[in-house]
């Protein structure tokens, strides 16, 4: 029997799902180590292999893919403690990161205080050397500076090294120079240079790129080396995959070439998993959330394609690659309940992590968080809780939200818990609207796909507050995350900075670069052992009209050698974009374009489903029993029907108000709802009564 694998680690629990070859689906959640996150993977797949009766080695023999997302690179940005970084850039630019893009991530904010620079400015070393827009050498490498940058980072114990020129995008020798010299004088230092990190045009972008991928560096090859070569010594044949966050996966040396692709690597999978599960109902606009116990992630999937952004930010630093869309909020079973000074109350986005936890857990938490309220509520069940692995404390909770919540505002404990739970919904709410109603989007057109061990609670409250007819609830929807990235394709992106104009089009030169890219990309593929004839080209192009500032990107007609005709075809996507996104076109302007794109992929094969047979078994036998469960519509407990998830067949229907539990989540079921199961096995919450 052969096996694929998924695993996420993720800020409270690292999530597996494993497929077998029949497409049975065995999902496992282990609590996090955030002080060494390897030890909650091996602790995963020795339960794991026990679970198969396999020793660990057979075990691991057997998976011909693992895939593996992390938060480690992230998590450095986030909580800034990542290695000592320096930059070397052009002489009189130093200040780039700090000057950003002229603007306050704020306009209006006159109390905003400007965001801390990522490099403080006595480690933003200057270098003498000069390119202008052409890629003509101005001022040749001074190598003497180098050298003087060179004492200054010994000085200081730099970890770190970014190389940053002003136009190295057209012309990248100076900063190849640079990059050679510092791998021989500093050869256990990292260095990364703009031109391999992100070749754009716009320098602050393409610096911050820079810097944040030398930043995280060390950590993550340190972390994924360490992995994969624990793997390898155990049983394990192939290479490790790491998910990006271009929603493709990367093998280990790859992600480390390009090692931003690391950060937000897990939610970047949600919109595949999504897609899986929906795809199977025909349906093919989805917004996907991920509940977990840190944070809520919102994407949006529209007639298939999940939303890709070039804007994605981290502490206000953009990140710059093309990247899955993922809103994210810290709203999870984590977060922390808390009353502001004026008296109101507030949940998140501080979290209680996986240590110490909510206060049920008894590791030391004591303020009162979602899964405590959720407790309290009888939403979920203490005896039950990750299948009855975990013990948690209801009377720990109840002890936390009166101390913290309840008495300060004078409340009983559970009004004060169904208040958690009303705000933390009108947060994940406001999440979702972010996506869809901000950007011109109905949420109603669209099917909301639940996962997360926590998101399937609030799941019904989120969809019929939005007026959204059905929520699916993938099997495999605890887990989401970790299954999404078994279906997620191989993927490189590769770039070109190249000026051109519809009106004064180069065809040749065009054609050259695009040639160059796809030869890399192909080449790249190669070199990972995939072979040629299975690797998918497809070409972009980021283009604007002459007097803008920002670009959209849009497609570019593959598999051929542009031609005249696709000039016009190319002209004619743009301005039906920009109508799209802003409901206008200047038809009778010409087209800028900036840079060229090509992406590689090389599609996984997609694992098996098993299919149910219709029962014709009353829902009875899926009973457990009953249970009192605080409902908002009459404000109080009542005697609710509680179900075993793994026992409800493909024809079965469970009216609400009712409880579904599974191993690896909860699903609560208000009034005037009810669910079903599809022939995969996959839930649907139906919202209209």
């Amino acid at each position: 029997m052969q096996y694929t694998l998924g695993v996420d680690i993720g800020g409270t629990f690292t999530d597996f799902s494993l497929i077998d070859a029949e497409g049975k689906i065995t999902l496992w959640k282990e609590a996090s180590t955030p002080k060494d996150s390897k030890q909650a993977i091996i602790q995963g797949l020795n339960a794991m292999s026990e679970n198969e009766k396999l020793p660990l080695s057979d075990f691991l023999g057997r998976l011909d893919l693992f895939v593996h997302g992390q938060t480690i690179a992230t998590n450095t940005v986030i909580q800034r403690n990542g290695p000592k970084t320096a930059v070397l850039c052009t002489q009189g630019f130093r200040d780039v990161i700090h000057f950003r893009d002229g603007f306050k991530p704020q306009r209006y904010n006159i109390q905003l205080q400007p965001p801390k620079d990522f490099v403080p400015r006595y480690l933003r070393i200057p270098v003498g050397e000069r390119v202008n827009y052409k890629g003509d050498i101005l001022k040749a490498l001074n190598e003497e500076s180098v050298f003087e940058a060179i004492e200054i980072l010994k000085k200081e114990k730099v970890e770190a090294v970014a190389v940053s020129f002003l136009w190295s995008v057209v012309n990248a020798s100076h900063e190849r120079r640079v990059k050679e010299i510092l791998k021989a004088e500093l050869p256990d230092i990292p260095v990364v240079a703009s031109s391999d990190a992100l070749p754009i045009i716009r320098e602050w972008e393409r610096t911050t790129c820079t810097i944040l991928s030398a930043y995280v560096l060390p950590g993550i090859s340190k972390y994924m080396i360490e992995l994969e070569d624990w793997l390898h010594s155990n049983g394990f044949k192939h290479p490790l995959l790491v998910m990006q966050l271009n929603g493709g996966t990367s093998t280990v040396s790859k992600l480390l070439e390009k090692s931003i692709n690391a950060i937000a690597s897990g939610p970047a999978a949600a919109p595949m998993a999504g897609l899986f599960a929906s795809k199977r109902m025909d349906v093919d606009n989805v917004i996907t959330v991920d509940m977990g116990g840190t944070s809520f992630d919102v994407s949006l999937v529209t007639k298939g394609a999940p939303s890709l952004t070039r804007d994605l930010k981290i502490h206000e630093n953009p990140v710059g690659v093309a990247a899955v869309d993922v809103h994210s909020i810290g709203a999870g079973g984590g977060s922390i309940a808390w009353i502001d000074p004026g008296g109101a109350l507030m949940v998140g986005p501080q979290s209680a992590g996986a240590e110490p936890g909510p206060a049920a857990y008894n590791q030391g938490g004591t303020k009162p968080t979602c899964t405590d309220a959720n407790l309290v509520l009888g939403y979920i069940n203490p005896d039950f809780f990750l299948g009855g692995r975990r013990t948690v404390d209801t009377t720990l909770s109840e002890k936390a939200i009166k101390q913290h919540i309840a008495d300060p505002l004078g409340l009983t404990v559970p009004e004060a818990a169904h208040g958690i739970f009303r705000i933390i919904n009108n947060n994940m709410v406001d999440a979702i609207r972010v996506v869809s109603v901000e950007r011109g989007i109905d949420p109603r057109h669209y099917s909301l796909v639940s996962g997360g061990g926590a998101g399937n609670i609030h799941a019904g409250m989120l969809g019929s507050t939005l007026g959204m007819k059905q929520v699916l609830i993938p099997r495999y929807s605890g887990v989401f995350c970790s299954f999404g990235m078994i279906v997620s394709d191989v993927r490189h992106d590769h770039l070109k900075a190249f000026t051109a104009n519809t009106d004064k089009f180069d065809l040749g030169a065009v054609n050259e670069v695009l040639a160059d890219l796809e030869k890399k990309a192909v080449d790249e593929m190669v070199e990972e052992g995939y072979p040629e004839g299975e690797v998918i080209l497809k070409r972009f192009a980021d283009a604007k009209y002459p007097a803008q500032i920002h670009e959209l990107t849009v497609d570019v007609p593959s598999d051929k050698v542009l031609d005249e005709s696709d000039i016009k075809v190319l002209e004619n996507s743009f301005h039906d974009l920009h109508e799209q996104m802003f409901t206008y076109s200047v038809r009778e302007s010409s087209v800028d374009i900036f840079h060229w794109r090509v992406v590689a992929y090389r599609s996984v094969k997609e694992p098996n489903s098993q299919i149910m047979d219709l029962s014709s078994d009353a829902i009875e036998v899926a009973r457990k029993g009953t249970r009192d469960v605080y409902f908002g519509d009459i404000n109080d407990y009542r005697s609710t029907q509680i179900y075993d998830g793994s026992s409800i067949r493909h024809g079965m229907v469970i009216k609400g108000p009712a409880v579904v539990e599974e191993t690896t989540t909860t699903i609560v079921i208000f009034p005037g709802q009810n669910l079903t199961v599809n022939r995969f096995g996959d839930f649907v919450l139906n919202l209209e009564s």
